[in-house]
């Protein structure tokens, strides 16, 4: 794996975790709030009930 390659996954990884806090931050447990960076994006108005709990 190069550099660059290396590079980017971790700049990824760094954007998606900060994302996923966000989706911790209205009440979802970790695993549910980085399916929820998948799903449905940043968390915005009630968003969060349907990616937390369902």
């Amino acid at each position: 794996m190069s550099k660059t390659t290396r590079w980017l996954l971790a700049a990824a990884a760094v954007v998606w975790s900060v994302f996923a806090y966000q989706w911790m931050d209205v009440g979802c447990d970790v695993p549910k709030a980085y399916l929820a960076v998948l799903r449905y994006g940043t968390p915005e108005g009630l968003e969060f009930l349907p990616a937390c709990h369902g």
